[in-house]
């Protein structure tokens, strides 16, 4: 297998174990650990590692070499903007074409998908399914860049999907919304696609949202005000 090989199978296996939380945020490792879990040399490691960082899955750790991006309600409100803007403009694009047949089918089949909280395997598939939807939609507004930046980005807030699935059940109304998202894309009605994408990316923001918000790491974080000497030099 070439070096490019081996760097693309490291890439697809971290990338996989980030997003599905089997390394969590923020957690730190090094080159030569994940070489020695997969048995390779450090080079394909390190040519995936730059990579997962140019797009957002690893920071560098002065301590230990590299660690998982952290979950930050900040990034969090970050992403999601993101996601309006070419989500929104995607699902409008989409509306203008000519949907093919075959596409069609595959996305209701793909609105059918539900998960259970409880059973992380459906989760996983939910989650696939999730991506290549909204995925589809991208490639259907026929701008390649667009799909090509949609596909990072999805990937990448696969991790917060996926904390917020665990955490709430929203399969009906998910079902839901990916049904009204085709039906306005069909129907050829750009400003309704628009619309309904940018809800269905703001009620996915706050289920999100709420999941970080209640879990213990924020909750039992201390508030810090500023200091008063601080706002007397302002």
């Amino acid at each position: 297998m070439s070096s490019e090989s081996l760097s693309d199978t490291v890439y697809a296996d971290l990338r996989g174990r980030i997003t599905k939380l089997e390394i969590p945020p923020g957690s730190s490792f090094t080159e030569a650990q994940i070489a020695a879990e997969l048995g390779l040399s450090k080079t394909p490691v390190r040519e995936a590692l730059m990579r997962l960082r140019h797009e957002g899955f690893v920071a560098m750790d002065p301590s230990a070499g590299y660690r998982a991006s952290e979950v930050t309600i900040r990034d969090t409100r970050e992403l999601f903007a993101l996601r309006v803007l070419l989500e929104g403009e995607a699902a409008g694009l989409a509306a203008t074409q000519a949907v093919r047949l075959a596409d069609l089918r595959t996305l209701e089949d793909l609105c059918a998908s539900t998960y259970s909280p409880s059973d992380t395997t459906s989760v996983d598939r939910f989650l696939e399914a999730n991506t290549r939807f909204h995925l589809m939609v991208g490639q259907a507004a026929g701008n390649q860049r667009l799909t090509h930046i949609l596909e990072i980005m999805l990937v990448q807030m696969e991790r917060l999907f996926r904390i917020g699935l665990l955490l709430s059940s929203r399969a009906e109304e998910i079902v839901h919304e990916h049904r009204d998202l085709l039906e306005a894309i069909l129907a050829g009605d750009a400003d309704l696609a628009r619309r309904v994408a940018v809800a269905q990316v703001r009620s996915s923001q706050r289920m999100v949202l709420d999941a970080l918000v209640s879990s213990d790491e924020v909750t039992m974080m201390p508030i810090t005000l500023p200091h008063p000497e601080a706002e007397s030099r302002v």
